[in-house]
């Protein structure tokens, strides 16, 4: 248990690093790299709420079948 802790410490560690260098190293200026992170946020977002959606419309779908098999 105390190898996988440390494991996993040191890759959350290391992706850490790795990624504070990365935008420490970057060849563009702050201001664009700001910009991309939002838009990239931005679109994940938009995409993890039409999936949310479209599956709350399938499982309303299943909802109302399952009433529809109970109630005859």
């Amino acid at each position: 248990m105390n190898k996988l802790l440390s494991f996993v410490i040191g890759i959350f560690s290391g992706a850490l690093v790795g990624g504070v260098l990365a935008l420490l190293l970057t060849p563009m200026k702050g201001t664009e790299v700001r910009a991309r992170l939002g838009s990239s946020f931005m679109h994940v977002q938009n995409e993890v709420k039409t999936a949310a959606q479209t599956k709350v419309n399938e499982l309303n779908q299943q909802l109302a079948r399952l009433q529809n098999k109970v109630s005859e």
